[in-house]
């Protein structure tokens, strides 16, 4: 019997409106962050998409409606692949790269007031592991965030020492693949 190849795309969120006024969850995307959605569109790969994932917050849902229109897929929105868990808080550049890199060096602290690298770790592979159950056999896209994506990706890759490497690299609009539980591609 053959072994169905189950694909998953993981594509990071186009660039964002930063509105200090406005919870991050609810940002739209920039007009860069427009761009980069519709040349993402453009990539090949996603013209492979059987299924379109999101995380709950609009960034990604905007990030992917270029290919969702293209190849007429609904868009499915899961709290599993949202981001590590944040306060409502707006930090300032400066403040928000120093709890990000603590946060990358210790999976067990909770930054910004929210859950620890490792319970986000959890949260997102057992979405992984519920959406690739339902699609056996079929190409996922998952679009999600730069955080969660490169703790994933580290945790596949045996990586945590270069886990604050890896999330300074991460493009917007960077993807990566994962095929029957191996990486084809890396996040950057």
């Amino acid at each position: 019997m053959a072994i169905k190849i189950t694909r998953i795309i993981f594509l990071r969120h186009a660039d964002t409106k930063k509105d200090p006024n406005t919870n991050a969850t609810l940002w739209e995307l920039s007009d860069q962050g427009e761009k980069q959605a519709e040349e993402v569109s453009k990539n090949p790969i996603m013209d492979t998409v059987d299924t379109i994932y999101v995380s709950e917050e609009l960034k990604t849902a905007l990030t992917v409606q270029p290919i969702a229109q293209k190849l007429s897929k609904n868009i499915h929105g899961l709290s599993f692949f949202n981001e590590v868990k944040r306060g409502n808080k707006f930090l300032n550049k400066e403040d928000f790269e120093a709890e990000k890199k603590h946060q990358l060096a210790n999976l067990s602290y909770c930054a910004f007031n929210g859950e620890s690298g490792l319970e986000a770790l959890a949260r997102f592979k057992k979405g992984v592991s519920e959406v690739v159950g339902q699609n056996e056999g079929k190409t996922i896209l998952i679009v999600t965030h730069g955080t969660i994506l490169n703790i994933y990706f580290a945790d596949l890759l045996g990586a945590h020492s270069t886990l604050l490497e890896r999330w300074e690299k991460t493009s917007f609009c960077a993807y990566g693949i994962e095929e029957n539980g191996k990486i084809l591609k890396d996040i950057i």
